[in-house]
């Protein structure tokens, strides 16, 4: 009985670290395809290596809080978008991401 208990056990945690992953993997994508719009938002100002500096700087942040630097960020570079526009897009990343990852 303990060997059911102790293998249903690990099977369990198993499957929470595998979901975790996906969740980490889908957030970093997410974060990833949203800086790439953002930083195509910027045309030829925007810096090289925008997106890989997003992606370090979104971890641990919440979604409303990459969406107001998305929004500074243009701002500083002379870009004007509407926080709904930047929030549609976010999604949309999500989405996108949610798909890439899953299959």
């Amino acid at each position: 009985m303990d060997d059911a208990f102790k293998t249903r056990e690990r099977q369990f945690e198993a499957k929470f670290a595998h979901d975790e992953a996906l969740k980490f993997r889908i957030l970093v994508h997410r974060n990833k395809l949203f800086a790439v719009w953002v930083a195509d938002q910027m045309g030829d100002g925007a810096p090289p290596d925008y997106a890989d500096s997003f992606v370090e700087f979104a971890l641990g942040r919440t979604p409303a809080e990459l969406i107001v630097k998305a929004g500074q960020d243009l701002h500083n570079h002379g870009v004007a978008l509407a926080d709904t526009k930047l929030r549609k897009a976010f999604e949309q990343s999500e989405d996108q991401a949610q798909s890439d990852v899953m299959h």
